[in-house]
């Protein structure tokens, strides 16, 4: 019996494989093998949670007949979907409330409990979160007293509004929720209007000079290299809160690269094009605009990843005319070290990439909104579910937010560039391997960056988690300034002075413990970014005239281009 178990499981596994690339089910027939093989750990788990929910029975018992008593369970913090009075003010409400929070709880501490590898148990722990989520009593109609008020309120006219919704979705959206009014905004008219003129264009990349708003600038031009997994106006929404016009106002040239929206001419384009036709031209064009070869350089998320790479590359390339000196960089929310990537690690292993490879192989890229569903998907509850409760149970319209506009606007990805970025960063973590890596031939070594930089990392990032961003600091050789600002991987970019919320966290000192850092770290109430003018002006050079229009790179257009408005 033994021998034929054997000899049938890897045709087990191999269909398992072909039908679910991401491991799910891999993953959790290995937790359930190991709750199995260990049945007095699963025994206890169970009777735990027997006498936690008597224990809520009980409790709300007591409730009803009036007596106050403590929750068993309660939601955390963060969690938006049991806000109603009801959930806390009615025993029966609170009670199922308390019980799912318990069966959530208790499910996951199973799986926290078996002995198997810790990347099964990840990737089990997190699609079981996935299915917790969906199966919230918040979801449901006629459980939910939001929907239950709403609909007495409105005579059932909310019910109607949703299915209206849900049929427009299926349409209109791909059966997605639909999170943002697409037709309240426009790029170039209420999102990305800082002004300004594109000045270069190639294969890749629009280059954008913004308009001087001062008397006088910092000698040395601010060349900004945004994400292309998303299009660049996440650094120029609106004027409160564009990032580039509040640079502009400080005096800073500020140059921003719009990236190319990929299709299938540009399948073979390589990670080291972005460096070398992208970031690299793009830092000499501005400097030739300004008349100096030293700049100044900004990366945000994947675009601090590619700038390491360029700032590396550039100390170990032979000179040659027309290199630019970075003579200090900015790296904002960026991974250099993806040992602890956050939570998209679930979507990624030997099985998952060959999937994602081979649907890039027949177009010649990834289809922007496959990646923008796994980056929905690590924020279930505030991009799913609570969208979909409001769409299609409460009749709500589709909100008209420029931050989700944005994050609706996604871009496609060229297929050897993906690959290698999935397989070389996240899967073999090489980039922190001096020498592993190679651009046009040159060897990597994050080590040679001894220039000042300034990193910015959020507190509640899912996508760059800040102890990773962290690492940066003890692999480079230069001088490091390390910033944590509250919120998550945009809003805590996207902060500008005078929000309410905004804080940050600062320390001269940078210890190779992160927990260490921020035991030490003060926190200071507002916005990051003055704090980033003071040290960026200090690295830019003297103040000077605007230098005049070059001949050699005439205006091709107003911003924001045209690479943006490709959808």
């Amino acid at each position: 019996m033994n021998g034929e178990s054997e000899r049938e499981e890897p045709g087990l596994m191999d269909a398992m494989n072909s039908a679910d690339p991401f491991g799910i089910g891999k993953a959790t027939l290995e937790v359930w093998r190991a709750m199995l093989s260990e049945p007095d750990k699963l025994v206890e788990s169970q009777k735990r949670f027997a006498q936690m929910w008597l224990e809520i029975l009980e409790r709300s018992a007591e409730r009803v007949a009036g007596d106050g008593t403590a929750p068993v369970i309660e939601p955390d913090a963060n969690d938006k979907r049991f806000q109603n009075p009801a959930w806390t003010e009615n025993p029966a409400l609170d009670a199922m409330k308390q019980a799912y929070l318990l069966m959530t709880q208790a499910f996951l501490s199973a799986i926290d409990a078996t002995d198997v590898e810790p990347a099964a148990k990840r990737r089990a722990k997190f699609f079981a979160k996935q299915f917790c989520d969906m199966m919230s009593p918040t979801n449901v109609a006629f459980l939910n007293p939001d929907v239950v008020e709403e609909t007495m309120r409105t005579g059932g006219q909310n019910l109607v509004e949703g299915l209206r919704n849900l049929a427009k979705d299926q349409v209109e959206n791909q059966g997605r929720v639909a999170l943002v009014d697409t037709q309240a905004f426009k790029v170039g008219e209420n999102v990305g209007t800082t002004p300004g003129k594109v000045v270069f264009r190639n294969e890749l990349l629009e280059l954008i000079r913004y308009d001087t708003t001062t008397e006088t600038v910092y000698k040395r031009p601010l060349v900004i290299v945004p994400p292309w997994i998303n299009k660049y106006y996440i650094l120029d929404l609106q004027q409160k809160n564009s990032f580039v016009k509040h640079a502009t106002d400080a005096g800073f040239q500020t140059f921003v690269v719009s990236w190319r929206n990929p299709d299938a001419s540009m399948a073979g384009v390589a990670m080291s094009d972005y460096v070398t036709k992208g970031a690299l031209v793009a830092a000499q064009v501005a400097g030739e605009i300004a008349g100096s070869n030293k700049v100044t350089m900004n990366g945000y998320c994947i675009g601090g990843t590619l700038l390491a790479m360029l700032m590396a590359y550039l100390k170990r390339k032979p000179a040659a005319e027309g290199d630019p000196v970075i003579t200090a960089a900015t790296y904002m929310a960026s991974l250099v070290d993806f040992k602890e990537p956050g939570e998209i690690v679930n979507f990624l292993g030997e099985d998952a990439l060959a999937y994602i490879e081979g649907k890039m192989s027949e177009r010649g890229y990834l289809e922007g909104s496959e990646m923008a569903d796994t980056f929905t998907m690590l924020r279930a509850n505030d991009l799913i579910w609570t969208p979909a409760v409001n769409r299609y149970l409460l009749g709500k319209d589709a909100p008209a937010f420029d931050l989700l506009y944005w994050n609706n606007d996604s871009t496609r990805m060229p297929a050897a560039m993906h690959s290698y970025y999935l397989r070389h960063m996240y899967l073999a973590n090489e980039l922190i391997e001096p020498g592993a890596l190679e651009v046009d031939g040159v060897p990597i070594d994050l080590g040679a960056i001894d220039q000042p930089i300034y990193i910015i990392a959020t507190k509640d990032d899912h996508i760059a988690p800040w102890r990773s961003v962290y690492t940066l600091t003890q692999l480079v050789s230069g001088p490091c300034l390390f910033r944590l600002a509250n919120s998550g991987h945009i809003a805590g970019i996207v902060n500008p002075p005078g929000g309410k919320k905004a804080q940050y966290w600062a320390s001269k000192d940078d210890p190779k413990d992160p927990d260490e850092w921020l035991l030490h770290a003060k926190l200071r109430e507002g916005s990051w970014w003055p704090d980033w003018y003071e040290w960026l002006g200090a690295q830019s050079g003297k103040r000077q005239a605007p230098p005049a229009a070059n001949e050699k790179y005439p205006a091709l257009e107003n911003a924001p281009g045209s690479y943006v408005l490709v959808k």
